[in-house]
């Protein structure tokens, strides 16, 4: 069994490490609009040039949905980009006055869809699944979003049932559940399957992918559901973004074995 993180090619890992520092400062710093979308999507870009462009190896079932969920992750990162007047407005409104887009909601299908994709690879590159394993990692991260205030958080909510003080529209409340529901079922799944072969890649690599993912989107809620508003600062960016890229990127590695 090998210990080493598997990850892609240098040509990818140096179009992330150029990007990534760039998005943040395009976002947190600099406020354009133009770079944080640019930048965002050169990011994108270099977590899926790792398994599409692969020259060597066959496009096994594995690959292709790995593929596949990267694909709609990439998707997800371009519908998430704000409009010119949201990016620029961000701060202006309260968050309970604040009408979540077509767009941001089309960004929630596209990432579950990524996170169905992954489910269904890692159920394929599968030795052996402890069930048990998978309901304790399930439950404990929908009870861990419900402490944090992303399922159905209460109106008069506190410290103790609202963690990130989200106030989430009527709208969204549905659509968040099941993302939240689908994404616990992909970390569960991550959690409790074996891959069939870790001779070439670290045995937990998709444990470890998996929650920097999960981990990641609670900055994404923390920042389109906020009650007060304000922009993000470079040090959240850079956490919320770095757990993103890097955890796509160590998925991605997925299949470079």
């Amino acid at each position: 069994m090998s210990l080493s993180l598997s990850i892609p090619p240098p040509p990818a890992v140096y179009l992330l490490v150029g990007s990534l520092p760039l998005l943040v400062i395009s976002e947190s710093v600099s406020r354009s609009h133009t770079g944080t979308a640019l930048f965002k999507m050169l990011s994108s870009v270099a977590f899926l040039s790792g398994p599409l462009f692969l020259t060597s190896g066959e496009w096994s079932s594995t690959r292709s949905l790995i593929t596949a969920g990267l694909l709609f992750s990439l998707a997800g990162d371009f519908f998430l980009i704000p409009s010119r007047s949201e990016f620029h407005n961000a701060n202006s409104n309260p968050q309970q006055e604040k009408k979540i887009s077509v767009s941001f909601q089309l960004g929630v299908v596209a990432f579950a869809a990524a996170h169905i994709a992954y489910i269904l690879a890692f159920f394929q590159d599968n030795e052996v699944i402890s069930w048990g394993t998978f309901a304790t990692t399930f439950l404990a991260t929908m009870a861990v979003a419900k402490w944090l205030g992303v399922i159905y958080p209460p109106p008069d909510s506190s410290a103790a049932s609202n963690v990130l003080d989200l106030a989430l529209p009527a709208d969204m409340k549905p659509l968040v559940l099941v993302y939240a529901t689908i994404i616990s079922v992909m970390f569960a799944t991550a959690a409790s399957t074996t891959p069939v072969d870790v001779s070439s890649r670290w045995q937990y690599q998709r444990v470890f992918g998996a929650a920097m993912f999960v981990a990641s989107d609670v900055y994404v809620a923390k920042d389109a559901f906020k009650k007060s508003p304000g922009s993000r600062g470079w040090i959240q960016s850079t956490f919320g973004y770095g757990l993103y890229f890097w955890g796509q990127m160590v998925i991605a590695g997925l299949v470079q074995g």
